[in-house]
């Protein structure tokens, strides 16, 4: 975990939410009246922190200076029992033996033969890799395919270069 900036606090009712970033991921919000929100940002950009101020939602009631740390950002701490990747939806891992994230729908809003689930899994064993579980599921039979991350990764270009392919027509006696 970063060390998080002190931000300043009145304890007056926030008006504006900052969302914190690390690279890309929205790791953290900070709440803060209007006089304190251009300092509250200076000082989370110091910090090394992407600062983006935005709007309140109605019935959110914060006081200026509360900061709420999402658990599966990289601002968060890891629990004490069991160290999670940020993907990993930190349900049961123990018991499955094993991380997961949470399962992406492959969903074309038409009916399909099978559904169609992706996410991503690793072992407990400290030195595991992430891969890819590709899952389908017909009536009450269940298929599954794990791939490692570079199959995962080959797969994607082989993919777009099909899709690619498919939308070529004949135009004027040629494929195009």
């Amino acid at each position: 975990m970063r060390t998080l900036p002190t931000l300043p606090a009145c304890g007056e009712p926030a008006t504006v939410r900052i969302e914190l970033y690390t690279a890309d991921s929205l790791d953290a919000c900070a709440y803060t009246c209007t006089a304190h929100t251009i300092r509250a940002t200076a000082v989370i950009a110091r910090a090394g922190l992407g600062a983006h101020p935005v709007g309140m939602t109605p019935e959110v009631d914060r006081p200026c200076g509360y900061l709420h740390v999402f658990p599966t950002g990289t601002l968060a701490d890891a629990p004490a029992d069991l160290a999670h990747p940020r993907w990993c939806d930190r349900n049961d891992c123990q018991r499955r033996g094993q991380h997961r994230s949470r399962a992406r729908h492959v969903n074309t809003n038409r009916p399909e033969a099978f559904i169609l689930d992706v996410a991503l899994v690793q072992a407990l064993h400290p030195a595991a890799e992430p891969m890819v579980r590709l899952t389908s599921v017909e009536r009450s039979a269940t298929a599954s395919l794990v791939l490692s991350i570079g199959q995962a990764r080959v797969l994607r270009y082989r993919l777009a270069h099909l899709l690619d392919i498919a939308k070529a027509t004949r135009n004027g006696g040629r494929w195009t």
